[in-house]
């Protein structure tokens, strides 16, 4: 709860306190009923004007001067807050949050990215591409504001913190991807994720060889090391510019091939079962299979024509993107995520 709600409920809990002074005053100063010394109170605390329920002795015109100054501040906070939440967006905000909490609760099957930084927000950004839930884990509050609805959830807290990963949704979520800049708490979180969802799959970040040792230990799953890789793809560029062109190509960031995986399930009824050949799939869209990984996860590189997909695994194809879409049309029950 933050701090302009905790003030609005704070000035809200002084105004029945208020309200109830007011009307044990005046029932106990006036001997009014509980309607009469209601009435008092709420044009006593407005300050309107009307007429009293009955005339005030002298004591009751004491206490009500003294009603009337007490309450000036207090109104004048009340409507400061009411006005700021209303009109200065902070009730929506309020409102985004509880829906954010709301469908945390219920989430199940997603991706969970620990850190919002430079490496966070591109794996946000290519599991929206393909359509996945994600919730994002960060320290920053004014993330939660940037976030709502670009994401399926956010947490605002210490990622190492085992409440706020549970409060993500850990023990349901289907994998995790650790991209904060420190090392140990990266290997912290991996063991903490492997505790707590033995199934889950762990990617996480490292900066050295030696960290990279422990977050396999721990339980990662793959460990990537972005300021390694950049170095490396940095030397190819010279000693395998048309590796890294074609790279490139595949990547989208020169051209318009595409590199995508569908899996036995994804075939629609009458092609479950067919060989490549069968299927035809090089000549009715010019789609190549440049690859075959088995439910075990062994790879076939160059699969034959004869080569069957067997259920829990997938082909890795490569084409245009209009060759990929007419794949597509003629192959899978559902188009794959762009």
């Amino acid at each position: 709860m933050n701090s302009s709600l905790k003030k609005l409920i704070f000035g809200l809990g002084f105004a029945i306190l208020s309200l109830s002074i007011g009307i044990s005053g005046y029932m106990l100063i006036e001997g009014y009923s509980f309607t009469e010394a209601l009435y008092m109170t709420v044009i006593t605390i407005s300050t309107v004007g009307y007429r009293e329920a009955r005339p005030l002795s002298e004591a009751g015109m004491i206490f009500t001067s003294i009603y009337i100054l007490l309450n000036l501040g207090l109104v004048a906070y009340i409507v400061t807050y009411v006005a700021r939440f209303v009109f200065e967006g902070e009730l929506k905000h309020q409102y985004d949050i509880y829906i954010n909490e709301k469908k945390l609760k219920a989430m199940k099957n997603h991706v969970i990215v620990c850190g919002y930084g430079r490496n966070g927000s591109k794996a946000v950004a290519e599991l929206k591409r393909h359509g996945h839930q994600c919730v994002v884990i960060d320290m920053r509050g004014e993330l939660a504001e940037e976030l709502v609805g670009e994401v399926s959830g956010i947490v605002i807290g210490d990622a190492s913190d085992e409440n706020i990963l549970t409060k993500a949704g850990l023990a349901s979520a289907r994998a995790i991807i650790i991209a904060l800049p420190n090392d140990a708490e990266n290997v912290y979180i991996t063991l903490t994720a492997r505790e707590v969802n033995p199934e889950i799959q762990i990617i996480s970040r490292a900066t050295s060889e030696q960290t990279q040792k422990k977050l396999y230990k721990a339980g990662a799953h793959t460990v990537v090391m972005p300021d390694s890789l950049g170095g490396k793809h940095m030397a190819q560029l010279i000693t395998k510019p048309s590796v890294i062109r074609f790279l490139n190509l595949l990547e989208g960031v020169e051209g318009s091939f595409k590199i995508e995986q569908f899996n036995y399930e994804d075939l629609k009824p009458e092609y479950q079962g067919k060989s490549i050949a069968e299927m035809n799939i090089r000549q009715q869209t010019g789609v190549s299979v440049v690859a075959n990984q088995n439910k075990n996860g062994s790879f076939q590189i160059n699969p034959k024509a004869d080569t069957v997909l067997l259920p829990g695994g997938n082909f890795i194809i490569l084409g245009t993107h209009d060759e990929i879409a007419r794949f597509q049309d003629i192959y899978l029950q559902h188009k794959i995520a762009d």
